[in-house]
């Protein structure tokens, strides 16, 4: 039987998906929870109309990283902070950090969940990866300096 799902459903399919199930699976698992509705012409209807509107979103999703990923080509910031003599710093520098940083020189704002980085304990150079999808992914040069 197909079904048109309400919700996400691990290993059956994703919100609004038309999906073909058994029979005992819809009528004991999917309905008393309120998961899926049978498919009617009319809900097939919406959901392929909602399904437009997911692809046309994922393609302005697609446009907006690549424009972003094109100001962050080449990009490098500088951070600075309390030191020792020594160089080491006396309070890491975060992701927070470097999204500021990178949001002050190429008017970009970042999550925290695209950059991929460690925390940097001493001043020096650093590569931060900005990872904003499959095949989506740029380095941003940080320079951590001490502090005057």
């Amino acid at each position: 039987m197909k079904v048109v799902l309400r919700t996400d459903v691990p290993k059956v399919g994703y919100r609004g998906d038309v999906v073909k199930v058994r029979d005992g699976f819809f009528r004991n698992f999917l309905s008393p929870r309120d998961l899926a509705d049978a498919a009617t012409p009319a809900l097939l209807k919406l959901s392929e109309l909602r399904k437009e509107k997911r692809v046309m979103k994922a393609q302005q999703v697609l446009e907006n990283a690549k424009e972003v990923l094109e100001k962050l080509k080449g990009l490098k910031v500088s951070i600075k902070a309390k030191a020792s003599e020594k160089g080491r710093l006396f309070a890491s520098v975060t992701e927070n950090d470097v999204i500021d940083a990178i949001e002050k020189k190429a008017k970009v704002r970042l999550e925290r969940e695209f950059l991929k980085m460690a925390h940097f304990k001493e001043t020096g150079k650093y590569d931060v990866l900005v990872h904003l999808g499959k095949d989506m992914e740029e380095t941003v040069k940080v320079e951590v300096k001490a502090a005057a």
